[in-house]
């Protein structure tokens, strides 16, 4: 029989005078009931079978929870336990009805403490406050208390009548809300209250956070969401008619329980009410077959309910159509359950019941509370004191421990009449410092003598006259200063820290750290993370040749900008590049600074930011806009019966594609189609019997090494579309046919082509004591990344309202390039990684070698030569070749090999196509022969590039590569035909064995992408490279400027005096900076460049060397900048305000590409460029110049180890000119440089004796006259201008 009363939360409680036994029963389900569902033990979607093995202790949903422990309480049966609750150290803590509490340790529930909070209230909710300690609230009491039992502090509130519930809403605040009206903030820190919140009736009886709102449960029936900040009612939910008996929230997912009036009586309600706080709105209720009082949400691999019920039961629901027929119990006595809690991993679920027991259910026998563990403090040992025997002289006293007295004072304790304070003296400064001394600005600096430890003066100074013993110096860590002996990074993955010296970067050595004939990247550029993968898009040869072909109009095109980067890459030998114009053009594009792409200043010094995920997300943008930039339009026909898919020979087109990858590109149109899967069966038999036909005319047709194409059935209908077709839809372009399901059976098709793929992790942990690990290969995570199944809202067009729906997805063709995203910036993914390692590792120790199937890991290196030195083309060989010792430290590698560990990524994959559209993966070798007819629907691949994060403490990690660079590079660059691996260190290159690409340490070596690249897959592309740049550049009006208001200052060139190879050019540009140079001021007085100035270029002059208007200028641009400026250095460069800015200029502005062009062609006419300082020149322009195309008058008039001469003296002195005389301008500049080289080989004809000498005059008289330049006469400036 049934009885009905009320707890003390105003909620009706009903118990059935029935006990049942502990542990999950199975019931009957009843009419409507859904039958249990098997739960996946590693993934969410459905696996292929025989895939991910399951273990045999998985059980059905809901019987994973058992009865661990029961204890009855401090109180006894007198007091039902009112709350508990999950501490964030091992404890667990209850309250019960006569206002005590206990805190209970670990599994076995051994009493910690226990004391008394209120002589009568009960304790209505229990909160950890972390270290601080643990706060509990009665009816009109909140108290505070360490976990040794310790009152913290105790706060009470005339406002405080009927409280219920609390919530910590920031560290220093806690909003206590009850039955009434008033809502109080209390602050932490000073205890008194922050805000006073008037809520309506009948007021609060539970609190849950959602982030934007705070959600409020009273005994209405009601949950009311307020604004966090303003305590507003914004949303109303009538859950239930009768009073809320619980609630929770997971995601956008609310869920009720409570009770309805029927009859004028209160009852349970069997169904869960559901909201979506997206929409505010109900959904489809969960039917129970429990009573529910209690719920709260389960987060283990797959999102759980617990629904508990006060008779003493409760069941587990997975998602939110399961009603699970298992039952757990407990067991109660015939009594109730007043509270319920679970642990904050999840792992462990506590009872109180009205008895005064307490109930502990957990998931196994060596379970923790807590994610990460925190043991309880306990009281220290009291050591025993040794007994000393009554005759003993010999012991000291002091052995015997001395308690302080309770009244009075030691004799210790000096009183404050009987005391002094004597200051120590200061230590007299040591008279070298001050002879040294120089003072700037009122501050002296001194270098230091090294006499005294750094920082420390002792308090006892040594005496003068006594002998000094050891050394006085501090001696010198032989590893260094900059160096970290603890630090486990190798020196080659290390950031190299650029120093700056007054001439910036113009005299680091890049060399030093790059003795590779490949040219690596500058880092002191803003964004410059994504070094990295430019070094990763230049060496994929069909991408790196297709931009070269382009050429657009548009200002800003990073296609554009990559094309010239790379032909940078391309010429230069060894030499640092920059990717300044890149990254200027990046910096402008909108998209990437939605994106957050671009990292501030502060965001780069201090590394705020996860690379990992940036890297990932930069390559995402980057593929997008390559593409939109240069796709073309193409007409293909989509049938509406598609036969499987035929690979056809890989034969190249004339577009650079091959004929595979179009016809594989014809299936990626973005259109939908509704098909019924009664049609899709009646087509199997008919596809099969083609299949076959086409097989047996392929084995009789085909030659070797050729894929044959197989005639397509007749269609009966085609539809004509257009699809988008690019070089990164054909290399990384995975075509794909999304098809989603709705419950009533619609389907709805959409193909797709994706460029990246996300890798998605099974639980290779799996639930249950004692059970190991689960082994995954990389093929299976792969495979399972490729085929995921997964469930989501859709608009249904036969339902017409959103509907869940199961997608799947069909592979049509794959990439030729597969790009991985490791999405490794969670600890989940991160622990699958490590797991894997360990797991290969114990094998492998087992096995006795740490070698596998397609592991990279050469079993011996040998010291001796090969003979046939650079033309070896064998295989593995084992022999020591010269292309291994082109780095610095090459010996050293091969005489202390790093620690060879387990390699879980595989050097290869073979991928095979079924005829559903289901990849087949296995891992092979990178040195496996390739069949000589290829398979249908298979193609092999091999791993080319990793990108890394190496972590770093001192400087917060950074980007790096590993890049396989091919034969064609190599033939480029050095003649030889080989393939070598590198680790692309932004500057700094070296030569690595190709194990290192695939050995991880996730302790300092985390991967972020790593790809797959075709093998031979030059053999299908067209490489040929065809200059996009030709004259019309000087043809085409760049300007950006009305004609009517610009003031033109140069002769366009004539078609018929375009430069040719060894004309005569001379050149100059001037700069402008956007921003200030960074340096400090060391202790010796000097200056250090911590950063130096950011220049852009502004504008640049080229002029005739020869001809008949030889000294005319022929171009002479104003650069058009979207950044701002913050120097514009008119001093120096003769820019003005104004200049720069299109709406107020009278010069020829034009954009820097259109600019950069024009020089391009003059560089690859082969052009001699004659200027000063044009090493610096072309560094900001970002543009690379051949050494035997540049004539320097900087160079020409030098001599080694002296300083460099500026033009205005060299024009003073040898042409007797005053220039520069206001402000520098860059026609007066190259026009001054072209005659000083004529003047040279004007000297030159007396030889070259002569030449030396009267640069050494010219040193003299400068020093002798501190290279001050006088005035001169205007009749000898005249005369010399009509010379020249």
């Amino acid at each position: 029989m049934q009885r009905m009363n009320m707890d003390f939360n105003h909620m009706p409680t009903s118990s059935l005078n029935v006990g049942f036994p502990s542990g999950p029963v199975e019931m009957n389900p009843g009419v409507g009931m859904i039958p249990p569902v098997m739960m996946p033990e590693h993934f969410q979607q459905q696996a292929p079978p025989g895939m991910f093995p399951t273990h045999p202790d998985t059980v059905h949903a809901g019987g994973e929870y058992r009865e661990i422990h029961s204890v009855l309480v401090d109180g006894g049966s007198h007091y039902g336990v009112s709350s508990v609750c999950f501490d964030t150290q091992e404890l667990l803590w209850m309250g019960n009805h006569g206002g005590h509490v206990t805190s209970y340790c670990g599994l076995d529930l051994q009493k910690y403490t226990s004391f008394q909070i209120h002589a009568s209230d009960e304790i209505r909710q229990i909160m950890p406050l972390g270290e601080k300690g643990v706060m509990f609230l009665t009816r009109g009491n909140l108290r505070c208390s360490n976990r040794r039992g310790l009152n913290v502090f105790r706060y009470t509130n005339a406002a405080m009548h009927d409280m219920q519930c609390m919530i910590q809403m920031n560290p220093s605040s806690v909003l206590i809300g009850g039955h009434q009206t008033e809502v109080l903030e209390l602050d932490l820190v000073k205890l008194q209250p922050k805000n006073m919140f008037t809520v309506a009736e009948p007021g609060c009886a539970i609190f849950r956070e959602t982030g934007r709102y705070l959600t409020v449960g009273d005994t209405s029936g009601k949950v009311t969401l307020y604004d966090c900040n303003t305590m507003k009612a914004e949303h109303f939910l009538n859950a239930h008619s009768g009073t809320l008996s619980d609630f929770d929230i997971h995601g956008n997912t609310l869920i009720t329980c409570g009770y309805s009036s029927r009859h004028g009586t209160l009852t349970a309600d069997r169904y869960l009410m559901v909201y979506d706080l997206r929409m505010m709105r109900a959904m489809t209720p969960i039917q129970v077959i429990i009573e529910p009082t209690f719920l709260r949400f389960v987060h283990t691999y797959c999102p759980k309910l617990a629904v508990v019920s006060q008779v003493g039961q409760f069941q587990l629901i997975e998602g939110t159509a399961d009603m699970s027929k298992f039952v757990y119990s407990v067991n109660v006595n015939d009594g109730l359950i007043m509270s319920f809690d679970v642990s904050k991993n999840y792992q462990a679920m506590a009872f109180g019941d009205s008895h005064g027991c307490m109930h502990l259910f957990a998931t196994g026998n060596q379970i923790h509370f807590n994610n990460h563990i925190v043991s309880p403090e306990y009281a220290d040992p009291v050591e025993p004191v040794p007994p000393i025997h009554i005759r003993d002289e010999l012991t000291p006293l002091s052995v015997i421990p001395m308690t302080y007295p309770r009244s009075g004072r030691l004799l210790s304790d000096w009183p404050e009449h009987l005391c002094k304070k004597v200051y120590r003296k200061p230590k007299k400064i040591d008279p070298e410092i001050l002879r040294t001394m120089k003072v700037y600005q009122n501050v002296g600096y001194a270098p230091n003598p090294g006499k005294e430890r750094r920082n420390q003066i002792p308090y006892i100074l040594e005496d003068k006259n006594a002998k000094k013993k050891g050394k006085k110096n501090v001696p010198e860590s032989p590893v260094g200063r900059g160096d970290d002996p603890l630090m486990q990074t190798p020196q080659t993955y290390r950031k190299v820290i650029l120093k700056y010296s007054k001439l910036g970067l113009e005299d680091f050595d890049f060399r030093h750290y790059n003795k590779t004939p490949f040219a690596g990247l500058e880092t002191h550029i803003p964004n410059a993370y994504c070094n990295c993968m430019l070094q990763v898009f230049f060496f994929i040869e069909p991408l790196r040749c297709a931009l070269l072909n382009h050429l657009c109009k548009r200002e800003f095109c990073l296609s554009c900008e990559l094309a010239f980067l790379f032909h940078m890459l391309d010429k230069q030998k060894g030499h640092s590049c920059q990717a300044s114009n890149f990254l200027r053009a990046f910096r402008t594009l909108p998209e990437a600074s939605a994106l957050s792409l671009i990292l501030g200043e502060s965001e780069e010094i201090l590394l705020r930011v996860n690379l990992g995920h940036l890297i990932q997300s930069w390559q995402r943008f980057i593929h997008q806009q390559i593409h939109s930039e240069t796709f073309t339009k193409i007409t293909v026909s989509v049938e509406e019966e598609k036969p499987p898919q035929a690979t056809v020979p890989d034969i190249t087109s004339s577009s650079g594609v091959t004929l595979a990858d179009e016809k594989s590109s014809e299936t990626t149109l973005s259109s939908s189609s509704s098909k019924s899967k009664k049609k899709k069966k009646k087509s199997k038999k008919k596809e099969r019997e083609e299949k076959e036909k086409e097989k047996k005319e392929q084995r009789e047709e085909s030659p070797q090494n050729v894929e044959v194409p197989i005639p397509p059935p007749v269609q009966e209908e085609k539809t004509v579309n257009e699809t988008e077709k690019s070089i990164i839809t054909d290399l990384f372009g995975l075509d794909q046919v999304s098809t989603l399901t709705c419950r009533c059976g619609q389907e709805t098709s959409r193909n797709t082509k994706p460029t990246l793929i996300n890798l998605r992790y099974p639980d290779c942990s799996p639930q249950g004591p004692n059970k190991a690990p689960v082994h995954f290969s990389f093929s299976q995570v792969l495979e399972h990344s490729l085929s995921v199944e997964q469930n989501t809202q859709a608009w249904c067009n036969v339902c017409e309202s959103y509907q869940p729906h199961n997608q799947t997805k069909k592979i049509e063709s794959l990439p030729d390039v597969l790009a991985l995203n490791c999405q490794l910036e969670n600890e989940r993914n991160q622990e699958f990684w490590k797991i894997q390692l360990m797991l290969l590792k114990q094998k492998e120790e087992m096995e006795g070698s740490f070698s596998t199937s397609s592991s990279p890991i050469p079993q011996s290196f040998s010291p001796v030569m090969c003979r046939y030195g650079r033309n070896c083309t064998r295989k593995g060989c084992r022999f020591r070749h010269e292309t291994d010792m082109t780095c610095e430290g090459s010996d050293d590698l091969f005489r202390s090999k790093p620690e060879i560990g387990p390699v879980w990524v595989p050097m290869g994959l073979k991928v095979t196509l079924s005829a559903d559209g289901k990849p087949q993966i296995d891992e092979i070798s990178d040195e496996e022969i390739l069949p000589k007819i290829h398979p249908l629907r298979t193609k092999y691949y091999e791993i080319f590039a990793t990108v890394l994060h190496v972590k770093d403490a001192k400087t917060g990690g950074h980007l790096v590569s590993h890049i396989k660079v091919g034969e064609t590079y190599h033939q480029r660059k050095e003649n030889v035909t080989c393939t070598q691996w590198y680790l692309m260190n932004d500057f700094s290159i070296t030569p690595i064995e190709k194990y290192e690409a695939v050995q991880l340490n996730l302790d300092w070596k985390v991967p972020c992408t790593i790809y797959f690249i075709r093998r031979n897959i030059v053999k299908y592309y067209n490489l040929a490279v065809k200059n996009p740049i030709t004259s019309d550049v000087f043809f085409d009006d760049s300007s950006i400027l009305n004609p009517k208001r610009r003031k033109v200052t140069f002769t366009p060139l004539d078609p018929k005096e375009l430069p040719k190879e060894g004309t005569i050019v001379g050149l100059d540009a001037e700069f402008v900076s956007l921003n200030q140079e960074e340096s400090e001021l060391r202790s010796d007085g000097t200056r250090s460049t911590i950063k130096p100035s950011h220049l852009s270029v502004a504008r640049i002059t080229c002029i005739r060397g020869d001809g008949e208007q030889a000294g005319v200028p022929f171009l002479d641009d104003y650069i058009a900048t979207h950044e701002q400026v913050v120097d514009y250095l008119t001093q120096y460069s003769g820019i003005q305000h104004g200049d720069l800015n299109p709406v107020i200029s009278s010069k020829h502005l034009t954009t820097l590409k259109s600019t950069y062009i024009k020089l391009r062609y003059l560089i690859d006419a082969g052009v001699i460029f004659v200027g000063h300082g044009l090493k610096k020149d072309f560094r900001v322009i970002n543009i690379m110049v051949p050494k035997d195309q540049i004539i320097d008058t900087v160079e020409l008039f030098y001599i080694p180890r002296q300083r460099m001469i500026s033009l205005k003296f060299l024009a003073w002195y040898f042409l007797k000119l005053n220039i520069q005389s206001a402000t520098h301008d860059s026609v007066e500049d190259a026009r001054t440089a072209l005659h000083l080289y004529f003047k040279y080989q004007e000297m030159s004809k007396e030889g070259m004796d002569r030449v030396r000498a009267t640069i050494n005059e010219m040193y003299e008289f400068g020093r002798k006259n501190q290279w001050k330049i006088s005035e001169i006469e205007e009749d000898n400036v005249e005369d010399t201008i009509a010379v020249l």
